[in-house]
């Protein structure tokens, strides 16, 4: 896609239903569920896909415009051997339409009562999955196709040179890059010696219903961390010492230990606290006899930032993961 939009200043739009056919044909495609009792059930087509799918460049920022209806086909089995068929319609996937907030109409073909174990499994075991894989739809949208509708620096006329002028722009720059790169060391120096972040410990206790195993693999699975965050994370990689970056680079950090299923230590810090300070995160997983406590110490989170770095937490994590998963605790 050939863009003639200096500064990305104009609209720009891409028609991206056909490529959302493929990614749901790619997600959809072959989730499937079974349990103790031999019943199984798994998705083998997408019907239909019916709606627009746009991404969207305006002044430098891209946006998703989307509004789709998904009707499914699947297929089962009862646990006499009997098969069953039938499809799943999602009557609106939308960008703005929340995890939770999916609905899902599911129809057995020749429908009778004795077919409603299919119809139990799918609601409670096809459909969760079903909803992270459409939560993932919008971030990886814009991740595939919004390099096409937006200018980089090597791709703007705005910075592109003249042949007969290269030489005169590359000898002209010459000094002012030296003398910047000389000049922000010296501040990186001195901002070392003298910079001083006073800061606080934070400590709080969520409750959510689930198992320790099931909310530590929450916080350490790429696919969970992007249903609940709304967004793809990059990098992420889970080992003692791996990178991580949550919410578009609003949140980034390294995990420093991994005890499997029981405790999680992070070095964390949001883009606005002080450049280059970082937060020790220590969540400890604690078994109930219904419900896991997340045991949260914070240290060092800089004053003057405490109160919203909690109430950050509390939203985008702790809410968000009970609303996701339906980990909330009801009293």
């Amino acid at each position: 896609m050939v863009l003639h939009n200096p500064n990305n200043w104009h609209w720009v739009n891409k028609d991206a239903s056909a490529w959302a056919k493929e990614y749901f044909d790619e997600n959809l495609i072959g989730i499937c569920a079974h349990d103790e009792s031999g019943v199984s059930v798994s998705i083998d087509k997408v019907l239909s896909v019916d709606g627009d799918v746009d991404v969207s460049q305006r002044k430098g920022k891209v946006i998703t415009l989307f509004d789709v209806k998904l009707q499914l086909e699947y297929s089962g089995k009862l646990a006499t051997g009997a098969e069953v068929s039938g499809t799943i319609t999602i009557p609106e996937v939308a960008h703005d339409t929340e995890i939770e907030d999916y609905v899902f109409e599911i129809t057995n073909y020749s429908d009778t009562s004795d077919k409603q174990p299919v119809r139990d499994l799918i609601r409670n075991q096809l459909t969760p999955d079903i909803r992270t894989k459409l939560a993932l739809f919008g971030a990886t949208l814009i991740e595939q196709h919004g390099k096409d509708i937006q200018h980089t620096k090597e791709t703007d006329p705005k910075y592109r040179s003249s042949p007969g002028s290269a030489n005169a722009t590359s000898s002209s720059q010459t000094k002012p890059i030296e003398s910047t790169s000389v000049s922000s060391t010296i501040m990186a120096e001195g901002s070392e010696r003298t910079s001083v972040v006073n800061t606080t410990q934070i400590k709080e206790n969520f409750e959510f219903q689930t198992s320790a195993e099931e909310l530590y693999i929450t916080f350490t699975d790429v696919s969970r961390v992007a249903a609940f965050t709304r967004s793809s994370p990059n990098p992420f990689d889970v080992s003692e010492g791996g990178k991580f970056k949550l919410f578009g680079g609003n949140v980034e950090g390294e995990f420093v230990t991994l005890g499997r299923h029981a405790k999680i230590v992070q070095k964390w810090r949001l883009s606005s606290w002080p450049s280059a300070h970082y937060s020790t995160m220590t969540m400890v997983f604690d078994q109930g006899f219904n419900t896991t406590t997340l045991r949260l110490t914070w240290d060092d989170v800089p004053i003057g930032h405490e109160e919203a770095t909690q109430a950050k937490f509390r939203e985008y994590y702790v809410q968000s993961i009970q609303r996701t998963f339906g980990f909330g605790v009801s009293l």
